[in-house]
């Protein structure tokens, strides 16, 4: 059983083959004996594993019916490991009859999620459904092969799902099972939508109905007209689920409500304004339809925090409002490569001719090359006959990853640059060593605020987080920022402080320089925004400072912010 993990709702898993065989009465001692060998490496623990499954089962349908009844026996029994790969192997058996349904849950109960939901999921018939829904319901989420086999039951499984969609608690796994549906039961809308609408149906029953039409997306938006009267409601539930479920399938009569609560409010310095990226991607995925919601988003414009300026950019860009194509284009200037990297999109989605001389500009010159590709697609796109980008769907799938536009300002520049065995780089006429600095987790500097001399200490712990304090010789300590600190150094009487973090889905670097005012209290100024988290630094003899970042080597300054990237001397 050596290879890679499939015990997950992916795609992976779908193309697994099943054989039919034949099924004969067959002598169960071989069969035991060809089972005990595989004692020596069957794992003690169940570790998800499934592949060459489908080899065991097409050696031991040999043996038929008791080879069968054997491992379903193994499935249920006290050793985890032999359960996995017991089940593992009926997943892949393929001679199924609803006489068989009992023992398959069984093995499921013993195995929450496992291989043998999908024979259930193949025999189909409705005590194998509700088998598998109760299955589901025990589950913290759908990517399992319990999901699997639901999804691919399509509209035989509704009936049996009704009751998820009515539990607050367990409504969001049925909707995703119905979500991934090929093709989606989009037969069942109208009927939800009459039963949402009927003030004799009991409440819960109107509430699943709202869910179920939420769970089938946009692709019901035709009958979302109907369901409109409900956002007047005289029951607080059916609002709220009307509320959501029109948003869920991109009905435009939300799309104003959805924009004057969604307006701009990040710190200056709040790296990732999550709040920001989460309310406009959710106006973003109208598309065009959402261009209603322009005038209401166009604050985002001039944020002083330049994340949540982007994310306003990309939207506005998306949604295809026009109006803000003046202001988007002047947003090619920035010093802020996640400025820059929206507008770059968000001038090609509204078809702005007069901003391709820019891009050329940008494609030829950028630092970051990433950008100089964008900038020369785009470029491209709108010297097109269609004189426009093409708008992709807002929301992608990457490896398993669901993304969107904004995931590079979050996520940072992915893949790495050739790598430079020798740690020798050039910038301009200066050849230069990275200092290791890897694994120091406090920094801190001397320096005197007014008549007070203290120490300005940053600390960095990961994913737990970090800060910068002032801490006086006399008086009380002050916060000045909460975030991990990677390094600091002296400028002019004030400090350099490098921030940053890579974990899970964010990854992001940034520079402040802190100073003191007149009246002792402080001052933070932006440096320079990088593509991603700060490794090691040095400070050059030209009093610049190069520093590894997304598998390459920045240079900046604290009064010119980012100059370029350096060159490997090789």
């Amino acid at each position: 059983m050596q290879g890679l993990p499939c015990n997950c709702f992916a795609s992976r898993c779908q193309s697994r083959r099943c054989h039919s065989g034949t099924k004969r009465s067959g002598n169960l001692r071989p069969a035991i004996g060809m089972l005990d060998a595989l004692d020596r490496v069957v794992p003690e623990q169940d570790n998800g594993e499934g592949s060459n499954s489908d080899v065991l089962a097409r050696d031991l349908r040999r043996f038929g019916e008791p080879a069968k009844q054997e491992l379903l026996r193994r499935a249920v029994g006290n050793h985890p490991g032999w359960r996995n790969v017991a089940g593992a192997i009926l997943a892949d058996w393929g001679t199924w009859t609803v006489d068989d349904v009992p023992a398959l849950r069984a093995a499921l109960v013993m195995d929450h999620g496992g291989w043998v939901a999908r024979p259930l999921g193949q025999i189909g018939s409705p005590n194998a459904i509700h088998a598998l829904v109760e299955d589901l319901s025990e589950a913290n989420d759908v990517e399992n092969q319990t999901g699997f086999a639901l999804s691919k039951l399509g509209a035989r499984a509704i009936p049996e799902l009704m009751p998820l969609l009515e539990s607050d608690e367990k409504a969001r796994l049925a909707d995703q099972v119905i979500g991934e549906m090929k093709p989606l039961p989009i037969a069942f809308a109208n009927t939800w939508a009459v039963l949402a609408l009927d003030r004799q149906k009991p409440l819960a029953e109107r509430v699943a109905a709202l869910r179920g039409i939420a769970a089938l997306g946009p692709a019901a938006e035709p009958v979302s007209i109907g369901l409109h009267l409900l956002l007047a409601d005289n029951e607080p539930e059916i609002k709220k689920q009307a509320d959501a479920t029109l948003t869920a399938v991109r009905d435009p009569i939300v799309i104003q409500r959805l924009a004057k609560a969604c307006q701009p409010h990040a710190a200056k310095y709040d790296f990732l304004a999550l709040d920001s990226v989460l309310c406009l991607s959710t106006i973003a995925e109208f598309g065009p339809a959402g261009s209603a919601a322009g005038e209401s988003l166009m604050p985002f414009l001039a944020s002083e925090n330049q994340a949540e300026r982007a994310y306003g950019i990309l939207t506005l860009g998306y949604i295809n409002y026009t109006p803000a194509v003046v202001k988007i284009d002047e947003a090619l200037d920035s010093k802020d490569w996640r400025v820059v990297y929206a507008a770059v999109w968000g001038v090609g989605w509204l078809g702005d001719q007069n901003a391709a001389a820019k891009l050329d500009k940008l494609a030829t010159s950028y630092w970051l090359v990433e950008l100089r590709d964008d900038a020369a697609h785009v470029a491209s796109a709108l010297r097109s006959p269609k004189g426009r980008l093409d708008r992709a769907s807002w929301k992608a799938n990457d490896s398993g990853m669901p993304i969107d536009p904004t995931f590079l300002i979050t996520g940072g520049v992915r893949g790495r640059r050739d790598a430079c065995p020798g740690n020798l780089w050039q910038w301009q006429e200066e050849k230069f060593k990275i200092q290791q600095t890897g694994g120091v987790n406090a920094h801190a500097l001397r320096l005197w605020n007014g008549d007070v001399a203290g120490e300005l200490v940053g600390t960095d712990h990961g994913e737990w987080g970090g800060d910068l304090t002032w801490i006086p010789g006399e008086g009380v300590p002050v916060v000045l920022d909460r975030d991990n600190v990677r390094g600091m150094d002296y400028d002019n009487g004030g400090a350099i402080v490098i921030f940053g973090l890579a974990h899970l889905g964010f990854n992001y670097g940034y520079v402040l320089r802190i100073s003191r005012n007149a009246d002792g209290s402080w001052a933070q100024t932006d440096i320079a925004h990088l593509p991603g988290e700060p490794g090691s630094w040095t400070r050059l003899k030209s009093n610049r400072i190069a520093i590894l970042t997304a598998g390459r080597v920045v240079v900046f300054s604290s009064i010119d912010g980012i100059l370029g990237v350096a060159s490997c001397v090789k």
